[in-house]
């Protein structure tokens, strides 16, 4: 068991009114906005919507903005995991978003990224856009339980 001597009240995000939801309004507005980001390369991946566009020219053009979102969802959930750590330790589904997080991260910007700006629209490409579907996904209902468990 963590045993650690924190003040709470001494977090500004717990002794103002609005600085908790205030944050959590920024972390979900940059982590919708960067995922919406990588949906939008693995909907074209999958062979549905811009259709114009290839995934590779779509990663170029979204690429920063992925980044710059990314950026502010972790120093939005840094200050919120300040807000009370053990809580947040304790807590399964953070730990599963964590590690969802880091698993969805480096494979967007390992082997999701290779595939899109590879240019091939195979199978392969398919499979990878659902995987990376289905790890984002998962970690928004894993933020969603963090309060319920």
């Amino acid at each position: 068991m963590l045993h650690l001597i924190y003040d709470l009240n001494a977090n500004p995000l717990n002794s103002n009114e609005w600085a908790f939801p205030l944050t959590e309004c920024f972390h979900i507005a940059a982590f919708a906005f960067s995922v919406g980001t990588i949906a939008v390369v693995d909907v074209n991946m999958l062979g549905i919507g811009l259709r114009k566009t290839t995934a590779a020219q779509l990663v170029k053009d979204t690429g920063i903005w992925t980044l710059l979102g990314l950026i502010v969802v972790i120093t939005s959930g840094l200050a919120i995991f300040s807000s009370d750590p053990i809580h947040y330790y304790y807590n399964k589904s953070f730990r599963f978003k964590m590690f969802a997080l880091l698993a969805g991260i480096v494979y967007n910007y390992t082997i999701h990224r290779k595939v899109a700006l590879s240019g091939n629209s195979s199978g392969a490409s398919v499979a990878v856009a659902a995987v990376s579907i289905l790890i984002w996904v998962s970690i928004v209902f894993a933020g969603l339980f963090i309060a319920f468990i």
